[in-house]
């Protein structure tokens, strides 16, 4: 019997500094070197992708508010740059979008990259967090026009103990 075996060419990860994140980071390493493949890192900082002066009376906002966490983000994304190429991966691009984490991850990156996997970590938020907040995960699987793997063990395939958030209390 023979075993169909996927090639990814272009892989995308999403980083947010979760521990979560972190596994489907060590994921993706290993299916880029596996694969030869592209690794895109991508963190979204949550907020208006263009500053706008919306019907709702919220005004310009100047990009200069995102600043502290688009800079914290990028030392990030170059921390995990330089471990993908010291576990072998050769080709390793970092971005930090400012927008809607959804969409960004799900929809736009991947279409203007020709992005064939995106990895993601599974959600720390209970069912009622989820309910109101929504799942990034969920959003993805549903929308992405490629292959999306969810991420929710380490590397020996052992579940994180993780404590459920319980975002928000009502």
């Amino acid at each position: 019997m023979e075993v169909l075996r996927m090639s990814y060419q272009k892989i995308l990860v999403g980083i947010d500094g979760s521990k979560q994140s972190a596994m489907a980071f060590e994921k993706a390493v290993e299916v880029a070197k596996q694969n030869k493949a592209k690794l895109y890192l991508l963190s979204v900082i949550n907020g208006e992708r263009y500053p706008t002066t919306s019907p709702g009376g919220y005004g310009f906002v100047s990009h200069s508010v995102y600043d502290s966490a688009v800079e914290t983000m990028n030392a990030k994304l170059t921390d995990y740059k330089k471990k993908a190429i010291a576990a072998g991966v050769s080709d390793v691009e970092t971005t930090v979008e400012i927008g809607n984490a959804k969409v960004e991850l799900a929809e736009r990156f991947p279409k203007e990259n020709n992005i064939d996997l995106i990895v993601m970590g599974a959600t720390g938020l209970n069912v009622v967090g989820r309910l109101i907040v929504g799942s990034t995960a969920a959003y993805t699987i549903r929308e992405a026009p490629c292959d999306v793997t969810v991420v929710k063990t380490d590397q020996d395939n052992k579940k994180l103990e993780i404590k459920e958030s319980s975002y928000p209390e009502i």
